[in-house]
């Protein structure tokens, strides 16, 4: 009896699964969301399926199953601590006989060699497409291989074939330390009587008076490049590159604005008064003579992308902020010099020079006096950006990042960029993804992975689709973790991942195995269990009561969040009502459970309650525990509500109530910080100073 043939959607649901792209999830409430046919085909067309039509299912799926046997070699091969097992060689059956030679080339420039015969190679399987046989054959290749990027050469059967091998470490960085606390506050809302916005002088200052305090690590929101002008868009989670920082806070000595009266920063002023600032620094440094000139050479050879960089930041100026509508040989990446003012390029390379020294040195006195910076590496970049322009070929078209509704965001979250695409990475080698980390990393003593889940998989959803649309597409763990690892291990930066959210357990698993810490966050880990209101922090975690994306621990304690997010429409009526109640039951909980310990009074006010909050998250298994500086002083109002737009809500905008002066006088903040430092006692910072590569002083004379 022949096979049934399949039906349309069990063809789409087998050629969806053999690009990856998952047909369900597990949602909201532990619930089963089966993926629509139209965002399954839209993931598809992104990920570069030949498919427009249902009728292109079946030969659409020929060709995707003859493709991975014709993909003769991987693209990417792992040795995990330099063990590379036997290569996965495919051929067609008949070319099975004849000489095969390998080429390793390390990174060093040092080469190997090697050859053999394929009739002596092991089968490891076969298939037959098309009516022709193919077979996996094991090739050995001796020897261990340093930790390290290294070349692959195969020639066999009159083909050469290429393969990015990354011999990496298992485990990132990860130091026997004693149990740390740090805080958090973003750049931008750090202020000083310096002026209105902060800067890395700023940035430098809370740093030395953290340490001071005891503090292990300082840290804030992405530091990365934004637009300040056109295309305006100034969340620190959509920048225009992953590779440069961002101009707004150089220390370039302006004279400080007053501050707006509604307590929002301006950052089109902001930026206009720093770019007038930097203009001028520019054409002198350019038409005067300098010895700084050579830094600033030293500086473009070492970052040759930091003029391209700069001649896309000034085309936009001259084509207009839209790259996608520009002509199309600039469209495609080319630029001449009529496409731009070169003073404008000049001015753009200038400023990266100086804000890449002044970050150099402010990773450099962290590290010195024993307070790392924990920076944050957004999951994607502005859709306009530099990043989306010179990288194309990287990008899926068509679809944007975001999430699936969840008990935070109901109605999900659509965040607006382009993903990239997993098989693409996998023809670069990942040289992206190496090269934003070691951006980072060569001044982060600790960097956090946002939506650390899309070293597994990431949520994409059509153009045009609202969040709920969205489908999940699976990208290379393995290899991403590889390129994180050995990074890490390099720079020896700890790595974090945001694992918050609808996460699945091989994510945590894998998280955990290759050393990488995760999020614990207390505001989502309540129960009402009196006798433990909460699920208690594990080893490996960095530890806090909330995150920038959800309410300050004044609000939540006493629900304003709730009613605030149903005004704005991303939380329903009912489903708040739920929420309050719950709310109520976990808060009765946590103070029982607080007072019997003796943590807090029984009339406890709102600053009590929190410190002893703090000594619970202090007193746990987690290495690590962060707190945001703004609940010390029981601000209210969140830096960001997600799934809110400008108009609605002002995110990424507010500043500290207080400076950088006013806050180290506070009571409460001196209060808070003794509890950590009493319960997290540092050691003396000389014992664990890293060697530095380069001194404090000569990184400041190079900006």
């Amino acid at each position: 009896m022949s096979p049934r043939p399949q039906t349309e959607p069990a063809l789409l649901r087998r050629l969806a699964r053999l690009y990856g792209v998952q047909t369900s999830y597990i949602g909201m409430d532990a619930a089963s969301v089966e993926a629509r046919p139209e965002s399954l085909l839209a993931a598809l067309r992104g990920l570069g399926a030949p498919i427009e039509t249902s009728r292109d299912l079946r030969p659409a799926i020929r060709e995707r199953v003859l493709s991975r046997w014709d993909w003769h070699l991987e693209p990417v091969l792992i040795a995990w601590e330099g063990a590379l097992p036997p290569v996965e060689l495919r051929l067609p059956e008949r070319e099975r006989q004849g000489e095969v030679e390998w080429r390793l080339e390390l990174e060093g420039g040092e080469q190997r060699k090697g050859h053999g015969r394929l009739e002596a190679l092991t089968e490891i399987s076969r298939r037959k497409i098309a009516g022709e046989s193919h077979v996996a054959l094991a090739l050995p290749v001796e020897g261990e291989t340093p930790l390290g990027y290294h070349a692959l050469t195969i020639e066999v059967a009159g083909r050469t074939l290429t393969s990015r091998l990354i011999a990496a470490p298992r485990r990132a960085h990860a130091p026997a330390i004693e149990k740390q606390w740090g805080v958090f506050l973003p750049l931008y809302a750090l202020h000083s009587k310096r002026g209105s916005i902060g800067d890395l002088t700023e940035l430098q200052g809370l740093v030395e008076w953290a340490s001071k305090q005891g503090a292990g690590f300082v840290g804030t929101l992405p530091l990365l490049a934004s637009f300040l002008e056109e295309p305006f868009d100034p969340s620190p989670y959509a920048p225009v590159s992953r590779l440069f920082w961002n101009e707004l806070y150089i220390d370039a000595g302006e004279a400080g604005a007053p501050p707006d009266r509604d307590g929002l920063v301006d950052y089109r002023q902001a930026m206009a008064r720093k770019r007038a600032v930097l203009e001028a620094e520019a054409r002198a440094f350019f038409e005067g003579a300098t010895s700084r000139r050579a830094d600033f050479e030293a500086y473009l050879q070492e970052r040759p992308e930091a003029e391209d960089y700069a001649r896309f930041r000034a085309a936009i100026e001259r084509l207009g902020p839209n790259w996608r509508e520009w002509p199309s040989r600039q469209r495609a990446g080319g630029l001449a010099l009529g496409d731009y003012d070169e003073a404008v390029a000049r001015y753009y390379a200038y400023a990266q020079w100086r804000v890449d020294a002044q970050m150099q040195a402010t990773g450099a006195k962290s590290r010195a006096a024993g307070t790392g910076l924990y920076l944050d590496l957004p999951v994607g970049v502005h859709a306009l950006g530099y990043d989306a322009w010179r990288y194309q070929e990287l990008f899926a078209s068509g679809m944007s990042v975001g999430a699936p509704p969840d008990i935070v965001t109901t109605s999900g979250q659509n965040w607006g960029f382009a993903p990239l695409s997993p098989e693409a990475l996998r023809r670069s080698g990942h040289e992206h993804v190496q090269a934003y980390l070691r951006h980072h990393l060569s001044v982060a003593g600790m960097l956090r992975v946002d939506h650390a889940m899309g070293l597994h998989r990431l949520y994409w959803i059509p153009r045009g689709g609202g969040a709920a649309d969205g489908v999940y597409v699976r990208y290379p763990a393995e290899e991403l973790y590889a390129v994180h690892t050995l990074e890490s291990q390099r720079n020896q930066a700890v790595i974090a991942g945001e694992n918050l959210g609808i996460v699945p357990v091989r994510v945590n698993d894998g998280l955990a195995e290759h050393a990488i810490a995760r999020m614990y966050v207390m505001m989502i880990e309540l129960r009402t269990d009196e006798s433990l209101p909460f699920r208690t922090p594990p080893r490996g975690v960095v530890a806090s009561f909330g995150t920038h994306d959800l309410p300050p621990f004044a609000a939540f304690w006493q629900g304003s969040d709730i009613d605030k997010r149903v005004g704005l429409g991303v939380l329903d009526a009912e489903r708040a009502e739920l929420e309050k109640q719950e709310r109520q039951k976990q808060k009765a909980a946590l103070v029982a459970y607080m007072r019997r310990r003796g943590l807090i009074e029984e009339d406890a006010g709102l600053e009590e309650v929190f410190r002893g909050l703090l000594a619970v998250l202090a007193g746990s298994r987690a290495e690590r525990v962060m707190v945001n500086l703004e609940d010390l002083w029981l601000e209210d109002e969140s830096q960001n509500m997600p799934g809110t737009l400008d108009h609605q809500h002002p995110n990424w905008r507010r500043r500290a109530r207080y400076s950088l002066e006013e806050m180290q006088e506070l009571s409460q903040v001196r209060q808070a910080l003794t509890t950590l430092t009493s319960l997290r006692p540092r050691v003396d910072a000389e014992a664990r100073k890293p060697r530095l590569s380069e001194g404090i002083e000569a990184r400041e004379a190079r900006a």
